[in-house]
């Protein structure tokens, strides 16, 4: 009966056991948590100290700014212009907002966001000094090739930051880097071209080849980490080469042709011993144009007969074909006969012929696919 009631007897919640009931993993488990809670609080703590540092150093860095402020207006302003002070004044506080930045910005961050704060005040720092005590030296359009330049110099150093050096990202970077020092190159060879024509004479279709030549170069830089991991083939049930053959081919001739044209335009378009005219020129290019689509259709025209694919109007792609051989020869042959207004007439005359037959033969197909008895 003492054992019923023993069993029956309610236990109160309320009653915390004595010490030696505790076991022992709930001790190990107050004492782990006890231990997290203990860097969280360091770390608080150490947060707190930082803020007040960061406080600190940028009221230091305020009044250092308003000191050297006063310095310079006292002893120095008066030796310079207006401008002149005004972009010292302006590039000390940038220097102070770069040191602020450097303070704020939170450790997780890391080095690269501190990194992309200095160079966009770095930036700003190069602009107004360049502006102020340079930028009389040039021409307006040489000034804006020098800012544009130095622009995408800053983002070529965030790209080296911020993308990966392995893996698709070192393939990413190579080729941004590759585009931006085109641009680069192209918005400081724009404006200064002239100016190294002075040293080394170079006349505007150098100029033209140059600039070819570059975008060659550049071309090959984006493509050459990405090149390995392209792979497309689509074979016919022959085994023949398919799709990706024909589309390096494709590739390899579209650079042949800049190359011819970069050679051409450097070595012979203005040469004064072949005594080749512009519309000559014009001429060349043209010629090889055709001779470089041939090429491509030829390459691909079987295929696509193959895979029962292609235009569905090679009429259309023959006369324009033979349209730019006209335009070659009237170039080459009658064009100098003319100014340049009555040759661009020509060639609105040309293109009018073209489209009208072109037109017309699209219509003849239309009103026989129109004139087909559709009834069962």
């Amino acid at each position: 009966m003492d054992i019923g009631l023993d069993i029956m007897k309610p236990i109160d919640e309320d009653v915390t056991p004595p010490p030696e009931d505790i076991p022992e993993d709930v001790e190990t488990v107050e004492s782990e948590i006890e231990e997290e809670v203990r860097p969280g609080r360091r770390r608080r703590r150490s947060r707190r100290r930082r803020t007040k540092v960061q406080e600190y150093g940028s009221l230091a860095s305020m009044v250092a700014w308003m000191s050297f402020l006063i310095i310079w207006l006292f002893f120095f302003a008066s030796g310079y212009g207006i401008f002149e002070n005004i972009a010292v004044v302006l590039v000390a506080l940038l220097i102070v907002f770069a040191l602020n930045a450097i303070m704020w910005i939170p450790l997780d961050k890391g080095w690269k966001a501190r990194t992309s704060a200095i160079s966009g005040v770095v930036w700003l720092i190069f602009l107004v000094v360049w502006i102020v005590f340079f930028a009389a030296d040039f021409g307006i359009y040489e000034n804006i090739g020098i800012g544009l330049a130095s622009l995408l110099l800053i983002g070529a150093v965030n790209v080296i930051t911020w993308v990966p050096s392995a893996g698709e990202g070192g393939g990413a970077r190579i080729s941004a880097i590759g585009g931006i020092g085109w641009l680069t190159f192209i918005v400081l060879w724009l404006p200064f071209a002239n100016d190294i024509a002075l040293i080394y004479p170079i006349n505007n279709y150098q100029n033209v080849a140059i600039i070819l030549a570059s975008f060659l170069v550049m071309l090959l830089v984006v493509i050459a980490p990405w090149s390995p991991g392209i792979s497309i083939e689509i074979d016919g049930a022959d085994g023949e080469p398919g799709l990706a053959r024909r589309l390096k081919g494709t590739m390899g001739v579209f650079v042949l042709w800049l190359v011819f044209i970069v050679i051409w335009m450097f070595f012979f378009a203005g040469n004064p011993v072949y005594s080749f005219s512009g519309n000559q020129n014009v001429a060349v290019i043209l010629l090889s144009f055709a001779i470089f689509t041939a090429i491509i259709v030829g390459m691909w025209l079987p295929w696509s007969r193959r895979r029962g694919e292609g235009p569905e109007n090679w009429w259309a792609i023959g006369l324009a074909y033979v349209w730019v051989l006209v335009l070659a020869i009237w170039f080459w042959f009658f064009a100098d006969s003319f100014d340049a207004y009555q040759n661009f007439a020509v060639f609105l005359v040309s293109l009018l012929i073209i489209a009208a037959i072109s037109g017309s033969g699209q219509w003849k197909k239309y009103r026989d696919f129109e004139s087909m008895d559709w009834k069962d």
